[in-house]
């Protein structure tokens, strides 16, 4: 599978279609960003295309402005990354996603498959007129799921199985698809969440199971270097405890 087949599983109207090369001299003009920033985006991007471009005149599907104007969605933006060897896809993305001024669903190309990245973004407090992101990127990858998880994300992508109120829940509807991906990834089965705050409650125990395995990988490793019986059992003990934590954490994905 390749960033383009995520991108048809948009089925997006052809109006929609942009299909240009971004250039790194446009990501790098972003105030914020430092010189290690700048370099990243220069060493690390091998190709960042502009796919689509989803405007209420192409969708029929109206831009969002928050009643007390903190967040504005006029439109949304599709881009596909292909990135050179070693790079820190994380902090990458991150950056993409400030430079963009508008949401974008950025599908970034890898050997085990594509991997979406959305954000939520803001107005900015300190910069009147200028976006903010409202929380770090979420990322989820088609390769770390089974084939029939990844068909059922692709097929809860389409356009026209989104919330159609305005744009910005437009973008929420993939917002849930990610999250729903990444759900996935940890236990086996693909669920939409309902609602927004679902998908931040998945997150939320997402992030919590995560830090529950890696602290039952770094006891594990503890107790194969441990001599002393009794601190061996105090090892075992201390991962009954976080295997029974990191179960209930996995019980709210899905709960969610």
């Amino acid at each position: 599978m390749t960033p383009d087949d995520v991108v048809d599983a948009l089925r997006l109207p052809a109006d929609c279609a942009v299909g240009v090369r971004v250039p790194k001299t446009q990501l790098q003009a972003h105030s914020d960003f430092s010189a290690a920033d700048r370099r990243l985006l220069q060493e690390g991007i091998d190709t960042l295309r502009w796919a689509a471009a989803i405007r209420p005149d192409a969708v029929g599907i109206p831009a969002y402005t928050a009643p007390d104007g903190s967040r504005r969605v006029p439109e949304l933006h599709v881009m596909t990354l292909r990135t050179r060897t070693g790079i820190k896809l994380t902090r990458l993305e991150e950056l993409l996603h400030r430079a963009v001024p508008y949401p974008i669903l950025l599908v970034s190309e890898q050997e085990s498959g594509p991997r979406v990245s959305v954000a939520l973004k803001r107005m900015s407090h300190a910069r009147n007129g200028e976006v903010t992101l409202d929380s770090p990127p979420v990322t989820a990858s088609v390769g770390d799921v089974p084939a029939p998880v990844d068909v059922a994300f692709l097929s809860a992508l389409p356009l026209d199985r989104q919330p159609r109120s305005d744009l910005s829940t437009v973008y929420e509807g993939w917002l849930a698809s990610t999250v729903a991906l990444r759900v996935a990834a940890a236990i086996g089965e693909f669920a939409l969440a309902g609602t927004l705050e679902a998908s931040r409650t998945q997150l939320t125990a997402l992030t919590e199971s995560s830090q529950l395995e890696a602290e039952i990988n770094k006891l594990v490793a503890q107790i194969k270097k441990e001599k002393q019986i009794p601190r061996r059992i105090e090892l075992q003990d201390q991962i009954k405890v976080k295997r029974i934590a990191l179960s209930a954490a996995h019980d709210k994905l899905r709960l969610a």
